[in-house]
């Protein structure tokens, strides 16, 4: 059974937001209103050397965008201000749903996205 921590997490959230900083610069903030919650990554500090690739990213992020919808959510990650990726409730695939074979997932910048996921 997979773990529940991330819908969990982003549907016990109503309002507010949190910012992230390093070497006292911008990093990352999140925003909630209600249902829809924001991450915008505004500088990405770190590298990571072992990661999968993108399809395997989205293939994991099937079933919390799965979850998300059920609880009427919709999770929006943006690159510097630009939404790249949504998921949950107002995910919108078109043709991403042939490569994530999901109804819940919407790339909206397939370059920026992967800008993101070369990270993480």
């Amino acid at each position: 059974m997979k773990n529940n921590l991330p819908s969990n997490f982003l549907s016990s959230l109503t309002n507010g937001s949190l910012s992230v900083k390093c070497d006292n610069k911008p990093a990352v903030s999140f925003s909630c209103n209600n249902s829809s919650k924001i991450i915008d990554i505004v500088d990405i500090p770190i590298k990571i050397s072992r990661k999968p690739g993108i399809i395997k990213q989205l293939s994991e992020a099937k079933d919390l965008a799965k979850k998300l919808k059920h609880e009427g959510i919709t999770l929006e990650i943006k690159l510097k201000g630009d939404t790249v990726l949504k998921l949950g409730k107002e995910a919108n695939p078109k043709l991403a749903k042939i490569v994530t074979l999901s109804n819940d997932i919407e790339i909206k910048d397939l370059k920026k996205l992967k800008k993101i996921t070369n990270v993480f």
